[in-house]
């Protein structure tokens, strides 16, 4: 996850190229236009499963992202 987030500016992005870069996503965070993907141990639990959930928000309109969150926050 930090790994991608070192690589990759997520302000740079869009929401269909976080898709090409990473996959199908395993889930969305509030809306489908952000796309949002469990990663990481799934000894790590969240209102919205198991392991990290790593969702990236975008502008409805242009798809450009805005911000990334990560639930549970990593301590």
């Amino acid at each position: 996850m930090f790994s991608f987030l070192s690589e990759h500016d997520p302000e740079s992005l869009t929401s269909s190229s976080v898709k090409e870069l990473l996959g199908r996503p395993t889930g969305y965070y509030d809306y489908e236009e952000n796309p949002a993907y469990f990663v990481g141990s799934s000894s790590v639990e969240s209102e919205y499963g198991k392991g990290y959930l790593l969702a990236f928000l975008a502008e409805k309109t242009s798809g450009k992202i805005v911000a990334v969150k990560i639930v549970p926050e990593p301590k």
